[in-house]
């Protein structure tokens, strides 16, 4: 219930209450107001100009390169290409009209390397990441909806150029196809993963008044053994951090 509606509703409950009471009130008392209600008002008061004072404002995306994705991942480097149309993967079930309301911008593409193993690469960005709404769609709900089965394969560092990152891997089959996924997320130029571990990252920003940026990125994959697959996902992700710019390299893979 909203807080000044609550308010207005208990001083209408104890202004009754105080209103007959001051019948038996020896003269001169009546018109005091209880102590109690005083108190409860200077906190109701001072919690709100608290909540008003620690709202985060300051918008780090527009300190930092701004970010255009088509133009962000190129479409070839390393040993990797994008393909137009490419083979006849399964549909990409995070980028729908729902993941849009919480995030800026998407990118969806197919690449394949030079055996013609393709990677389903997936990127959603957002400007503003402190809403616990952005970690809604992650994939394996996503997939779920959609009547895919979806197997927990845990999660597992990544090793990069020099440091590694947090992921989780998922299975999902459907019609007797196997596609292994990859995914993590991005606060600022934090890697982290929906849940526990992301809210108290959102918290800390939010109390140092930062409204923070960020990423949901998925790759996902068919051809090869579970594990084969994995590790091509793997090795997609360390040539596309050594593709990448620095300033835009910490915002999809983090700075340490």
């Amino acid at each position: 219930m909203d807080l000044t509606v609550c308010w207005q509703r208990v001083s209408i409950r104890r202004g009754a209450h105080v209103a007959m009471a001051s019948n038996d009130m020896p003269a001169g008392k009546a018109g005091k107001i209880p102590m109690a209600i005083l108190v409860a008002a200077a906190l109701l008061g001072g919690g709100f100009g608290a909540s008003e004072w620690l709202k985060p404002t300051r918008v780090m995306a527009d300190e930092m390169a701004p970010i255009e994705m088509s133009a962000l991942v190129p479409k070839q480097f390393g040993e990797w290409r994008a393909v137009e149309g490419g083979p006849a993967v399964v549909q990409d079930p995070t980028i729908e009209a729902t993941v849009k309301l919480f995030y800026s911008q998407t990118l969806s593409r197919t690449y394949v390397n030079a055996k013609g193993m393709p990677i389903m690469l997936s990127v959603a960005y957002g400007r503003n990441q402190n809403s616990f709404n952005t970690a809604a769609h992650r994939p394996e709900f996503c997939y779920r909806a959609q009547g895919f089965e979806v197997a927990d394969r845990g999660v597992n560092m990544l090793g990069l150029d020099g440091h590694e990152i947090v992921t989780r891997r998922l299975a999902a089959t459907s019609q007797r196809i196997l596609e292994p996924i990859t995914y993590w997320v991005t606060l600022d130029d934090s890697v982290t993963l929906p849940g526990f571990r992301r809210r108290m990252e959102q918290m800390k920003f939010g109390l140092q008044g930062k409204i923070v940026d960020g990423f949901l990125f998925r790759i996902s994959s068919y051809g090869g053994t579970e594990a084969e697959q994995f590790e091509r996902h793997a090795q997609f992700a360390r040539d596309l951090e050594k593709a990448l710019p620095e300033q835009y390299r910490v915002r999809l893979f983090g700075s340490k």
